[in-house]
Order: structure tokens, then C-alpha cells, then sequence
């Protein structure tokens, strides 16, 4: 008897709370369902304004180097809240600021103000971030000296000035030479690494090419890289570097500049710069061929600005 009294305490426990729930759940289906419009979130992620001021903010200083006027930060935010941050929304933005010609107080253009800003980048990446009015005046400095060399009859002296001058001069032009896309950005660094600036800092042929590489192509020659293209740029000795023969350091510069290697480091640098990470094998295997094949330095910068990792909206 105390065994089915038991039982039927159990039974009674375990049946009461069905009977329960299934009498709520008949009282929420029996009442009508009212449904309340216009209460759509702002956003297919349900991000909130901070975060998206704070992503239209970032776009700015890393392309344009300099915050958004209220202006601008409202427009922009507006155009992503109205197309929930799709990534059609985020690339017309970036594209924006990287290839608009429209003109600027202060800044001429969008895409002036991206051409500088990847210029400023150059040069710290390299030269420790010089300014170009060291370089004139340094170009200043040279040419008396190629004037006084002409009256003594010093040929060589002026014609070692003129060097100087030029190789000087184009890494100043080499902005605009961006800016005309009469270059490719990873075309600027042979200007960039071949002044008198880069030399003083990398002192001879030794730290040259491992500067070089180190920057560039973010490693370290080997043995047999080193090698080559040291008797390249000491000797002028006839060297194969990646596949094609250089014999001075003007070759070696070209022969570094258009490897994939220096393809596969700009790709490095933009994450390092944009994200502050270096980029995982399978991103560099899928961005790597086009990259080859455009030269276009945007592309990749466009594939890492319009991700939740670098929008913070994950």
C-alpha cells in the first residue's frame, strides 16, 4: 500500500505541470495575435548608431586622414542604416573617399587627400616619415653644388649632384605620378628606397638589400638571394633574382619591385596597417592572383575595410 501511495504522488507531480502548460499554451492561441508595425530594427545586425559613427569615422582617418565633418558622418550613417550596413553600402562609401574628384576645401579632392595619405604612409613605412620639405631642401643643397662643380670643371662632382637631384625629385613626383595612375603604389617604393635619405639609413649594399627585403617583402633574404643581389649592386656582376638577370641596383630595384613577392608584402602591409594583424594564408592565396594581375592596391584595401572585423560589428 505504501508502494502505490507513493506511485500515485509521483504520477500526480509529474501530470500536473503538463496539465498546466498545456492550459497556457490554449489561453495564448485562443487570444488574437497583434502585431506592431514600423519596429523594424535600425539594422539587419542590429549594430548601434555608436558603432556605425565609429566605423564611418575610422573610413575616414585611415583613407582620408582626417575625421568626417557632421556633414558627411550623418549622410554616411544614414546611407548604412538605410541599406543594413549591406556590403554594397560600406565599398560605395570607401570608394568614395578613395576615387572621388569632387572638389574640397582644404584638401582639393577625396581622392587627392587618399593619394597624400598613401604617400605619408610610403615614407614612414621607409624613410622614417621625412617631409618633403627636408627633400627640397636637400635638392636646394645639390644643385649649388652641381653649379659650383660646372665652374670648376668638376664633371663628375655635377653629375653625381644631378643624380642626387633626380633621384630625389622623383620620389616627390611620385605622388602625383599615383594620383595620374601613371604608377601603382607598390611601383612608388622604388622611388621610395633609391634617395639619399634611404641610403643614410641604410648605409651600404649590406643593410640596403636587407632593408629592402625586411620592408618590402617582410622577411629577410636568404643566402643565395643575398648573395646575388649583392654582387648585383656591388659588383655589377650579372645575377638571376627571381627569375630574371639584373646587374646593377637600379635592376635589382625593378626586379624586386614587380616580383610577387613585393605583390604578397603589400598585401601584408594592408593588414598590418588597416586590421593590425597579419593576413591568414588563405586570404593571401585568394587575393594574391588578381592583385598580380590589376596592381590595383585599392582592391585589397576595399576587401579588408568592408569587413565586420574591421567595422567592429562582429
Amino acid at each position: 500500500m505504501l508502494y502505490q501511495s507513493t506511485t500515485n504522488k509521483i504520477l500526480v507531480r509529474l501530470i500536473s505541470p503538463i496539465i498546466l502548460i498545456g492550459l497556457l499554451l490554449f489561453s495564448a492561441c485562443s487570444e488574437e495575435i497583434n502585431l506592431i508595425e514600423d519596429n523594424e530594427p535600425t539594422s539587419n545586425f542590429n549594430i548601434s548608431d555608436i558603432k556605425i559613427e565609429n566605423y564611418v569615422n575610422r573610413l575616414y582617418i585611415d583613407l582620408v586622414a582626417r575625421e568626417p565633418l557632421n556633414e558627411e558622418l550623418e549622410i554616411k550613417v544614414d546611407s548604412l542604416k538605410a541599406a543594413g550596413l549591406s556590403r554594397e553600402a560600406r565599398k560605395a562609401i570607401i570608394v568614395e573617399l578613395m576615387e572621388d574628384t569632387t572638389f574640397r576645401p582644404n584638401e582639393f579632392s577625396y581622392t587627392s587627400a587618399y593619394t597624400l595619405n598613401l604617400y605619408n604612409l610610403a615614407k614612414v613605412r621607409c624613410l622614417e616619415g621625412v617631409s618633403d620639405g627636408y627633400m627640397s631642401q636637400q635638392i636646394g643643397i645639390a644643385r649649388n653644388g652641381a653649379v659650383k662643380d660646372s665652374i670648376e670643371g668638376n664633371w663628375d662632382g655635377y653629375h653625381e649632384k644631378y643624380n642626387t637631384i633626380r633621384r630625389y625629385q622623383t620620389v616627390l613626383n611620385s605622388r602625383n605620378a599615383l594620383l595620374e595612375g601613371l604608377i601603382d603604389y607598390h611601383e612608388m617604393y622604388a622611388y621610395i628606397i633609391d634617395n639619399g635619405v634611404y641610403d643614410q639609413i641604410n648605409m651600404n649594399a649590406f643593410n640596403f638589400i636587407r632593408a629592402a627585403f625586411d620592408e618590402l617583402l617582410w622577411r629577410l633574404p636568404t643566402e643565395a638571394e643575398f648573395n646575388r643581389s649583392f654582387d648585383m649592386i656591388e659588383f655589377n656582376e650579372s645575377q638571376e633574382l627571381f627569375g630574371k638577370i639584373g646587374r646593377d641596383k637600379e635592376d635589382f630595384i625593378e626586379i624586386l619591385i614587380q616580383s610577387e613577392g613585393m605583390h604578397e608584402g603589400m598585401i601584408i602591409w594592408a593588414y598590418q596597417t588597416y586590421l593590425n594583424r597579419p593576413p591568414t594564408p588563405g586570404e593571401i592565396i585568394t587575393l594574391l592572383p588578381s592583385y598580380i594581375e590589376s596592381g590595383n592596391i585599392n582592391q585589397i584595401i576595399e576587401e579588408i575595410l568592408v569587413t565586420d572585423e574591421y567595422a567592429n560589428f562582429l
